[in-house]
């Protein structure tokens, strides 16, 4: 027995001595960490990691690999290559990867970068989303952590500057997506996005005027567009308190890869733990699928398919006016993004088109709502750059919508109980809108560029005639400093809903300068800008507002310390007017701060932990000051204040904090998170209700304290 223990040991000590061990780091030309590199044997790929946070890697090696070769990849880098038998393993080694600097991929890179990316006022890459404390690995809630951002009713919905989120367009691969949100209400307002990080490369952030590149806006716009490249197969599995999914990134060749993904949304469990803060909401569910698929022919050619399908319900608790009583809604959706393009010597052609399809209902009280939209987006754009740097891009697109609406409404606006009287109509809108554009960028000196635009449509459909044009001036003041002045005209359609059944055309007129200073661990951005904004009809309301005129402010501040701390601190001023008949109101949004601010500390060795403070004045609104009975459906009818937006809520105040802890096991890593809302179970108002005669009123509350939990496993193959 004892002789057998013994050559245990040896066998084990002869084991663990026959293998090295190999540390090194990831850096690129400019002494960052590059995170997520692969590093793997040349004649033996499964023997890899991807490098952590900080750059670092560990490979334990045996005599079998000491003469293969190390190769270290990431995109947009030179692929490096290292025998092992040149590496000394008594020291940590650091790498230097130099960007790929080749002449067509300079062209490349050039081409498939949007023509207007120099006048964004914002770029978030995928790891910049998943790390933002308060996105929940949302792309579009991510944005609301920036200054820019005037959401206030803690959902995904986009709105910039102080505008309505109807003015401003999400793009998803050069098709714009409207409604871009699920677990949405008759309001089109939702909770998430419908967009997965995980295909994500870039994200770009227009706040203020939107480059006409793109149409069909008149606030702000956010340009995605998904990866292009797949630096190796993965496979993840995520589960948490009211979800399960599943995430597939497979190469099928050389130059192309297909990722797939689905999801299953339940509240049960959610509801059993949080119910008590959400009195409102009873159930939601979700089931939604994706595929992505993408192709290059040879250096030059691209093609990319993007599908994606989800099925929602919910049941939720409302109150409105007097009548409180459970609405219920139900959704199914599907939109298919096609995109080919080819690069020439001097410039790139593309062609884009998307459909999209939805199905709708909603049911509250006497109301209801069944409705159906169809819409084919096509696109053909061309780049051209040019000499002395400049770059042109002009093009032509036709949006085609169908709305269909089935609809019960209330003869009497505030009598909503299922015994209410109602009529009935039976609405179908269409609209063809066809555009042309022109816009071109130049730098006009060293630290000098230009950029002007002009968008306007061609009438085909009992259309008025509408120009849009824009101008941008961007001045580096050094390497770190910038200054953008930028300014325009611009005009989108609302997309019509349940209150308004119609494509109304809206536009407006913006002005506005953006400083910026960055270096490895600052960032400091200052705006000031002004907003004449025409056309906007409120839902619930009875009057349409002539003009709404937003003056603002906006700093932020964001500093990394000690290695592993993030801080960032954001205020915004808006002083936001509404015009109607002349005379001139508060809007809704006018704030006269905006603060959001965070502390991260993210140390992949140990855990990340984000604790986020949002705190704003209350939504102004219109309270009722009388009322009168209405014998004929037992009613009291309500009488609101001549003075509109005369009232304000109370201020708002949210603490938030996100825990996650990263694990890695070679190639196969696991990341579990919990995240705590409004810790302080803060009862910030949302909206206003009365008891029967208007003699009273009540608010309801934004989501109070909540918790959730889960894990996201993936293996890299």
């Amino acid at each position: 027995m004892r002789n057998t223990i013994l050559a245990f040991f040896i066998l084990l000590s002869s084991s663990i001595f026959s293998q090295k061990l190999l540390k090194g780091v990831v850096r690129d030309v400019e002494n960052e960490a590059v995170f997520a590199a692969n590093v793997y044997l040349k004649n033996n790929q499964e023997i890899g990691r991807t490098t952590n946070f900080n750059g670092k890697f560990e490979l334990r090696l045996t005599k079998e690999n000491i003469n293969d070769t190390l190769v270290i990849s990431f995109i947009g880098y030179n692929i490096k290559e290292i025998p092992l038998s040149s590496i000394s393993y008594e020291k940590t080694i650091v790498i230097i990867l130099k960007k790929n600097s080749l002449a067509l991929q300079e062209v490349i890179i050039k081409a498939r970068e949007p023509i207007s990316e120099q006048f964004s006022v914002t770029k978030l890459e995928m790891l910049d989303i998943y790390l933002n404390p308060v996105s929940n690995g949302d792309p579009l809630k991510a944005i609301t952590s920036l200054p820019a951002s005037t959401n206030m009713d803690e959902t995904a919905n986009p709105s910039l500057r102080g505008s309505s989120g109807d003015r401003t367009r999400v793009i998803f691969n050069g098709i714009p997506i409207y409604r871009p949100v699920r677990n949405s209400q008759i309001n089109g307002i939702g909770h998430f996005s419908l967009f997965n990080t995980a295909i994500i490369d870039k994200q770009y952030i227009y706040a203020s005027n939107p480059p006409l590149t793109y149409g069909n806006t008149s606030a702000g716009l956010i340009e995605i567009e998904t990866i292009k490249k797949l630096n190796f197969n993965q496979l993840s599995l995520s589960a948490g308190l009211a979800h399960a999914g599943v995430f597939v990134s497979q190469k099928i060749r050389k130059k192309s890869f297909l990722q797939v993904y689905g999801n299953y949304q339940n509240s049960e469990a959610f509801l059993s733990i949080n119910g008590k803060s959400l009195p409102q909401l009873k159930s939601f569910g979700s089931k939604d699928v994706g595929i992505n698929l993408h192709s290059d022919f040879g250096k030059q050619t691209t093609f990319n398919f993007y599908s994606y399908g989800i099925v929602e319900d919910y049941r939720v608790n409302v109150t409105a006016f007097t009548f409180k009583g459970d609405a219920y809604g139900d959704k199914i959706r599907n939109f298919n993004i096609i995109n080919f393009s080819h690069i020439f010597k001097n410039g790139r052609i593309a062609f884009n088109n998307g459909t999209n399809f939805s199905r709708s209902a909603f049911k509250y009280g006497n109301m209801s709502s069944k409705n159906e939209r169809h819409q084919v987006y096509s696109s053909i754009d061309y780049k051209w750059y040019g000499i002395n740097k400049l770059n042109i891009q002009f093009g032509l697109n036709h949006d085609y919508g169908k709305s269909i609406f089935r609809d019960s409404t209330p003869v009497f606006y505030y009598a909503l109980s299922p015994e209410s009287p109602n009529y009935y109509s039976d609405t179908t809108i269409i609209t063809h809108n066809i555009e042309a554009y022109y816009y071109f960028s130049w730098e006009i000196a060293k630290k000098l560029l230009l950029s002007n635009g002009v968008r306007t449509n061609i009438l085909v459909y009992k259309q008025k005639s509408y120009l849009s044009y824009q101008f941008s001036l961007k001045y580096k003041i050094s390497r770190k400093q910038s200054l953008l002045l930028s300014g325009g005209k611009y005009h989108n359609y609302s997309i019509p809903n349940y209150y308004s059944k119609t494509y109304n055309l809206l536009n407006s007129k913006q002005l506005a300068l953006d400083y910026a200073y960055a270096d490895k661990k600052t960032l400091i951005t200052a705006a000031v800008f002004y907003k004449d904004e025409a056309g906007e009809r409120i839902n619930n309301e009875f009057f349409q507002i002539n003009h709404s005129y937003t003056a603002g402010v906006e700093l932020y501040f964001e500093s990394f310390f000690m290695k592993y701390f993030k801080f960032s601190l954001a205020n915004t001023y808006l002083n936001q007017k509404i015009e109607i008949e002349g005379e001139k109101y508060n809007g809704e949004k006018n704030l006269k701060y905006f603060i959001k601010s965070s502390l991260s500390y993210n140390n992949p060795n140990l855990f990340n932990i984000a604790v986020t403070y949002i705190t704003r004045p209350g939504k102004y609104y219109t309270p009722v000051v009388n009322s009168s009975y209405n014998e004929l459906v037992d009613f009291y009818g309500p009488f609101y204040n001549n003075d509109i937006n005369s009232r304000q809520y109370e201020g708002y105040n949210n603490m938030s904090i996100s825990l996650s802890r990263y694990f890695q096991f070679m190639k196969k890593s696991m990341i579990v998170f919990v995240s705590i809302n409004n810790i302080l179970n803060s009862k910030n108002q949302s909206d206003v209700f009365y008891n029967f005669d208007y003699s009273k009123h009540f608010y309801d509350h934004y989501q109070q304290r909540t918790i959730y939990f889960g894990a996201v496993w993936q293996m890299n193959y």
